[in-house]
């Protein structure tokens, strides 16, 4: 199926064992999708998700799109929008938003031996995004599978909490949860992928996949989220990939520091603090929708809002790993299968973040922050103290008469470095069993990020659904990189483990090689070693999130 054509649409109708008859849609009398699949109920905001009831009169219509969690707007992303005319685009609707979308690659009169199931969590740093976007349509990869790898996989996206719908905390909200007889306080978009993977244990067989072969994978905070439930130490899963993002990506605060979020969105919208706990509760619960996406804007402050996992001790019980603990990533003996990469330029993402280390604006491009390196430098200075700022400093080649260029550059690199890379390095140096990739491919779309291997652009190949619109390099290494992870979900090896011969797997646009450290000339090992020599890898990858994150201003009464 070619990622510009126009499939020939039917409709398809199979019934499921314990739910009832579903249509779905059929493409080329082959692929077949069942969508807006619901999962689990809202009882209601702020509240732990519930298993949804049996399908109303023992049927659901799969042939529509469901609902996605209100989100506030994204003013840039570097990807071209996917066309999909047979389908109507959903809209938001914070309480009948858990839903997921199967793409199965074959019709229900054609199964035969049960497939294995790959389950993508979105990224979109828990703010933005969705399951059902048509750059994560799962029809292009399942029917690659079947037809082009004649490795036919079941390919499952789906829809979770996003914002401070999904992960707003504090005391009062602790309180509120504590009434209704749940434990802990936030994450509740985690808990809502929670049971969809039960749904999938417990239903995808009748889909024609194995509950025993579901491969987990997820990009930037849906990377969070798969090493999130790796901690839980649920057997939801028996593979895992790991694009771009551990478990601290996207931040994480104490009840603490998110009942500050919690109370500056109380003062946004209006309602006095001075009121006893239970009645902000219930003032924040009568605020519209769009009041409340709204107030996210500038209670949140960086330009592409983030929101972490808050550490109530429930979600991980023993508590969410600091970067203290940065070399201790483990491997949990029902999920022994493990895949982690990171592309080269990952903090492009929060380049906006960098506005104000930045005095002037860029005159060629306005959408790159312009960050000066006095300005950096002082705030390294102020968050670390002179002595390590001047040695993470020194390391990347930054001082006083550094140019803007040559600062942004830097400050691109290092905080990439912090964020994803120098973790990802030690993840798979403490369980050097993992396939170990890097993602070098630069995008080749006309934008502020062009030329760039930026986060988020493997997806772009992996899930080939804008292939059409890629050079003839790009969509090579796009079916290299398809066919990988396909073997992967497959339980055959992508590549070489990295304990074989200490080796990445790294992706060019000129093609894949794996590469000894040696050979991987300029990907920063030697710095992130000396960083470790010197105890110093906790700060350096405090220092990133803070510049991408701003997590003091944002947790900061003003």
């Amino acid at each position: 199926m070619k990622s510009d054509e126009i499939p020939k649409v039917d409709t398809v109708e199979t019934h499921i064992p314990g739910l009832g008859k579903i249509k779905g849609l059929s493409y080329n009398d082959s692929t077949c999708q069942y969508l807006g699949i619901p999962y689990a109920n809202i009882p209601g905001r702020f509240r732990r998700s519930v298993p949804s009831p049996a399908w109303k009169n023992g049927e659901h219509d799969g042939t529509k799109l469901g609902p996605y969690c209100p989100q506030p707007p994204r003013d840039f992303y570097p990807i071209p929008s996917a066309a999909r005319p047979w389908l109507e685009m959903p809209s938001a609707d914070e309480l009948n938003c858990l839903n997921l979308n199967i793409s199965v690659p074959r019709l229900p009169s054609q199964n035969g031996s049960k497939l294995p199931v790959m389950v993508f969590l979105h990224g979109g740093a828990f703010v933005y995004a969705m399951g059902s976007s048509p750059i994560y349509d799962g029809r292009i990869l399942a029917d690659a599978s079947a037809n082009v790898l004649s490795k036919p996989t079941i390919i499952i996206t789906l829809n979770y909490r996003l914002g401070v719908y999904g992960f707003l905390a504090g005391h009062d909200l602790e309180a509120y949860n504590k009434q209704h007889g749940d434990c802990g306080v936030g994450n509740y978009g985690i808990w809502d992928q929670v049971l969809a993977l039960r749904w999938i244990q417990q239903h995808i067989a009748g889909f024609g996949g194995d509950p025993n072969q579901v491969t987990l994978f997820g990009q930037s905070a849906g990377g969070v989220s798969v090493h999130t439930h790796l901690l839980r130490d649920e057997a939801l899963f028996s593979s895992a990939i790991l694009q771009s993002g551990l478990i601290r990506l996207c931040g994480v605060m104490s009840i603490d520091e998110y009942q500050i979020c919690y109370e500056n969105m109380l003062l946004e919208l209006g309602i006095s603090l001075d009121l006893p706990p239970a009645e902000r509760v219930m003032q924040l619960l009568a605020v519209s929708t769009a009041n409340v996406t709204a107030a996210m804007v500038p209670v949140f402050i960086t330009p592409v809002i983030t929101m972490g996992l808050c550490d109530d001790k429930v979600l991980i019980p023993g508590g969410i790993p600091t970067y203290a603990q940065y070399d201790e990533f483990k491997i949990p003996e029902w999920c022994p299968r493990i895949m982690l990469g990171d592309c080269i330029n990952e903090c492009i993402i929060w380049n906006k973040a960098w506005d104000n280390l930045s005095p002037i604006s860029m005159a060629k491009d306005a959408d790159l922050s312009t960050p000066t390196a006095p300005l950096l430098l002082r705030k390294m200075e102020s968050y670390l103290g002179a002595e390590k700022a001047k040695v993470i400093a020194d390391l990347y080649g930054i001082s006083e008469a550094s140019t803007p260029a040559e600062t942004f550059t830097a400050l691109e690199r290092f905080t990439s470095h912090g964020m994803y890379s120098a973790l990802n390095y030690f993840a798979e140096l403490a369980s050097p069993s993992v396939y170990a990739w890097h993602f070098d491919v630069p995008s080749p779309y006309d934008n502020a990020w062009g030329g760039m291997a930026h986060h988020s652009f493997d997806n772009v190949l992996i899930w080939s659904v804008l292939k059409h619109t890629l050079p003839e390099g790009h969509q090579r290494i796009g079916e290299v990189m398809v066919e990988a992870w396909i073997k992967f979900a497959n339980g055959e090896a992508p590549w070489e483990r990295f304990d074989d011969k200490k080796r990445w797997m790294v992706i060019k646009e000129s093609g894949a090689k794996m590469m000894t450290r040696e050979e991987d000339q300029g990907r920063g090992y030697e710095i992130w070693d000396r960083l470790h020599e010197l105890d110093l890898i906790k700060d350096f990858a405090d220092m990133s999130v803070e510049l991408c994150q701003l997590i003091v201003d944002v947790t900061d009464h003003g």
